[in-house]
Order: C-alpha cells, then structure tokens, then sequence
C-alpha cells in the first residue's frame, strides 16, 4: 500500500508492481484489457516524470551538503548536478514515451475486439456471383497483348 510520505517504500512498492504487471502482461485472455492497461501506464509514465524532476530538484537543492566518499565537497556537488541533469534528461525522455504510448493508447481504443468465431468466410460465388463465367474479379493486364496487334481493352466492373 502507498505510504504517501516514505519516497524509498514507495519506490520499492513501485518497482514490484511494475515487475509484476511485467509477469501479468505476458497473455492476456481478452485483448480488450490493452487498451486499459496502456491508459494505467500513460499514467504512471506521468507520475514518473513527475519524480524524476522532483529527483533532480533534490539533487541540487541540497548540493550545500554534498560530499563525496573522501569529503571533497566541490567534487560532490559537481555530482549533484551531473545526477540532477541525467535526472531532467530521463525525465525528457519518459516524456517522450508518454507522447508514443498516448499514440498508442489512440489507436487502441479505436479497436472493437469481437468473440472469436472461426476465420472469416471466404468469398465464393454464392456470396459475390460472376455475371460472366469468364470474370476472373481481377483487372485485366493492359501490356498482356502488347505488341501482338490485338486490341487492347480496359474493362471497368464487371462485364455483362
């Protein structure tokens, strides 16, 4: 359960709900649950630009005490700032997989996921009958005759 206030339990709680919806995504009995499970996401990538700016922000509004393992405190807020700025560059980027799964989320939910009942009949001459037992349904090849001296005709539709 969130705490709300303990950013490593959170974090952690983060991290295994992520692994386990890593392990959940692996089938899914009905395709329909995408569209859902991609909206949740979207939303956590939001949240998750979030706390990386807030992680940046953290790096450098501290940058007073930082030191490094020896004590160098200049060497240790130099990487304040170099942490803060990966921080804002993965922010950036998680910014951009926001925009590409928001695309995707789109054209999900434009899917209409039917019952599955079989393949789709073939079409055959009882569903689409020939006017003309020659009619092959498919537009003739114009460069067929080329050059034999036959006349050469297009035909649009079908023919009667």
């Amino acid at each position: 359960m969130p705490t709300f206030q303990d950013p490593v339990v959170d974090g952690e709680e983060a991290c295994h709900a992520l692994r386990a919806l890593a392990h959940a995504t692996r089938t899914f009995d009905d395709p329909a649950q995408t569209y859902e499970v991609v909206g949740d996401l979207l939303g956590g990538l939001r949240s998750l630009e979030q706390v990386l700016d807030q992680l940046a922000f953290a790096h450098t509004s501290s940058d007073s005490i930082a030191r490094t393992d020896d004590g160098d405190h200049w060497a240790g807020v130099e990487e304040a700032h170099a942490a803060a700025l990966a921080l804002r560059r993965a922010s950036t980027l998680v910014a951009r997989a926001g925009l590409a799964l928001d695309r995707a989320s789109q054209h999900s939910g434009r899917i209409a996921w039917s019952p599955s009942v079989g393949a789709a009949p073939k079409v055959t001459e009882s569903v689409a009958p020939r006017v003309n037992p020659n009619d092959s349904f498919q537009r003739p090849d114009p460069f067929a005759l080329q050059g034999s001296g036959a006349k050469v005709s297009r035909r649009n539709g079908m023919s009667l």
